[in-house]
């Protein structure tokens, strides 16, 4: 039987049931009994080519793209922003994003930008004042509301105070991705950027390309008090399988 012709049935990262395997060996081979179909299960997941997901439900693995890190190449405001920060108060604790980050992941873009300036408590308004001489449009701490009507015609700044326990950067001063997706998810200021709506695409996107380390993203998750909400939410309403999960159904 021609194993290879049956795993083309299914795309690398698809989630298939037992049964949608049994017709696809059946079309190979009819006469193929269910102990076969069974063994051959067991085979590939020993041999790493699928793995179970769920009851009855399995993943197939084999020549899955390589994940990248997360990385973006900020705008040049971004770049100033940063400069100026560190410029004037070179020991302060900041993170930094921008909200065109996420037109990656959305159907509808964001045309104009806004950059978040995430300063530890103690300074958060210091730095606000130092930035608020130097740019036009900068607003600290804003409600959804007060934003939407004080924002500038052009790019707008708003700084917030940083979380503590948030996830370090890798790079400069910029995000994590998965610091962003919790900051996202959480109905506050940041959860009022982007339409709902477009959460299951940008959760889905960002598993797909990006290594997301799960156990960094709930423990952020749980410091905002989201943990439950977002675990539901990707277990639920997207096509995402989380590791941990992956893990938990793969055992015997």
């Amino acid at each position: 039987m021609d194993m290879e012709k049956i795993l083309d049935d299914f795309k690398p990262g698809e989630i298939f049931e037992k049964q949608q395997f049994r017709d696809a060996v059946h079309r190979v081979n009819p006469s193929y009994a269910e102990s076969s179909i069974n063994w051959l299960l067991s085979k590939w997941r020993n041999g790493k080519k699928i793995v179970m997901v769920g009851k009855g439900k399995y993943k197939r693995t084999s020549s899955l793209r390589p994940k990248k890190l997360y990385t973006y190449g900020h705008s040049e405001e971004y770049l100033s922003v940063e400069k100026s920060i560190i410029k004037g108060y070179p020991l302060v604790e900041f993170q930094m994003w921008e909200l065109i980050q996420f037109n990656e992941f959305i159907n509808h873009q964001i045309a104009k930008n806004l950059l978040i300036v995430e300063v530890e408590n103690m300074l958060a308004d210091t730095v606000f004042d130092r930035l608020h001489d130097e740019y036009p449009h900068v607003l600290f701490c804003p409600t959804p509301d007060f934003y939407y009507r004080h924002k500038g015609d052009e790019d707008t700044i708003v700084v917030l105070k940083l979380i503590s326990e948030a996830p370090k950067p890798m790079e400069a001063h910029s995000c994590v991705l998965e610091k962003l997706l919790v900051d996202l998810y959480v109905k506050k200021f940041t959860g009022n950027l982007i339409e709902r709506s477009e959460y299951k695409a940008i959760f889905e996107d960002s598993f797909e390309k990006y290594q997301i380390d799960e156990s960094k993203l709930f423990r952020y998750a749980r410091r905002r008090n989201v943990e439950k909400d977002i675990k539901k939410f990707i277990c639920e309403q997207t096509n995402v399988v989380l590791a941990t999960n992956l893990r938990q159904s793969s055992e015997p």
